[in-house]
């Protein structure tokens, strides 16, 4: 049944024709019919906080605070999948609105649509692909220098992701993995729009997110996209907006829920946050004062004083509390960042098991088993 109100008989109609034609259905059957749905994450900015990460300003800045609330609702994979393959782009290099097929309803989506069915923060500069961002000023060059931080370090390509700041790199991740997800192959590096949001993001300057969401929908729509479809449940909610029926088809949300911020700055080779153990360091663990300040020599000097006594000491061998913490020191240990010194394998524990916070605990012996 079409919808019944005015302002919706443009974006779904009835029109009982399936797929647009053969060729739409057979790029459905080789690259959309098994295509998974992006899971949801459900790490909030806000916990990155005990690292000194302010990353609910950064969204702030961008008006984007309404994007971290819980999204924990159902979609219908078919759905999303249709949607996808039969994406039609309007006329123009930049595209205004597309067209779309859905269980033989035709959906005609734009910006303003998709900001008012979802409540998307649309505020500030509307920019989506890189000639609207040219368009508005935005230089590539300049947003590169102004956000990335070398460090000394060498990396492969000038639009690596690791060359960002800490607080830069984990907005990136829950960019690349949340509001605007692709395949886990490409979140690694820079494009022209991550740039954009994360100079805006340092400068303060309000943006369009729907803007961002309507283009990416489209790029995930054409042939050379790969891995998971983004926005399903989203999607989702905006065919029923558009009172198309999906309530027997629908699936609960897959919510990663056991990623932790230690899991994350690992991941992204932070400077704070759970650090990897320096080689031949038996364990200890190198702060960020030391990095910053220039005692990465001492502290190294440290680590081995460490080595020297533990590997003499029979005593301490025979302890089963410190054959524990050798074990450990294996993996990832617990970083006390607050010190920013070489930890005391048993002060730290003992610190340990006085708090209570949930992320006092190294997982890093047990990591999520899926990957982000």
């Amino acid at each position: 049944m079409a919808p019944t109100n005015a302002q919706l008989q443009h974006s779904a109609v009835f029109n009982n024709k399936g797929f647009c034609n053969a060729a739409v259905y057979s790029r459905y059957l080789r690259r959309f019919r098994d295509r998974p749905i992006y899971p949801s994450l459900s790490i909030h900015p806000s916990s990155f906080s005990k690292y000194d990460m302010n990353i609910p300003s950064l969204l702030h800045c961008l008006g984007w605070e309404s994007l971290v609330e819980n999204m924990r609702f159902s979609y219908c994979p078919e759905a999303v999948r249709l949607f996808y393959v039969n994406i039609q782009k309007g006329p123009g290099p930049v595209p205004t609105f597309f067209t779309t097929m859905v269980f033989n309803f035709e959906v005609k989506v734009t910006t303003e649509l998709l900001a008012t069915a979802l409540n998307l923060p649309h505020a500030g500069l509307h920019a989506g692909t890189d000639s609207e961002f040219g368009a508005l000023g935005f230089d590539l060059q300049g947003a590169l220098q102004s956000v990335t931080r070398d460090i000394g370090q060498y990396f492969p390509s000038r639009l690596a992701a690791g060359r960002l700041p800490d607080d830069l790199k984990v907005l990136h991740f829950f960019l690349t993995r949340s509001f605007l997800p692709r395949d886990l192959s490409s979140t690694d590096i820079l494009s022209t729009s991550d740039l954009w949001v994360l100079s805006h993001a340092q400068a303060g300057t309000v943006i369009s997110y729907a803007s961002l969401m309507f283009h990416h929908m489209i790029r995930f729509g054409m042939e050379y996209f790969d891995g998971p479809l983004p926005f399903g449940p989203q999607i989702t909610r905006l065919l029923s907006f558009l009172r198309i029926d999906l309530h027997d088809k629908l699936h609960q949300c897959n919510v990663l829920d056991d990623l932790r911020p230690q899991h994350v700055l690992a991941k992204l080779d932070a400077l704070v946050g759970p650090r990897k153990p320096l080689t031949g360091s038996g364990g200890a663990i190198v702060g960020p004062a030391s990095y910053a300040s220039g005692r990465l020599v001492g502290a190294l000097v440290d680590a081995a004083v460490t080595v020297i006594k533990r590997e003499s000491s029979a005593e301490i061998e025979q302890s089963a509390k410190l054959k524990k913490l050798r074990k450990e020191d294996l993996m990832w240990p617990k970083f006390m960042y607050e010190s920013g010194t070489i930890n005391d394998p048993i002060s730290s524990d003992s610190e340990s098991s006085e708090s209570s916070d949930d992320d006092v605990v190294s997982e890093y012996e047990s990591p999520p088993k899926y990957p982000f």
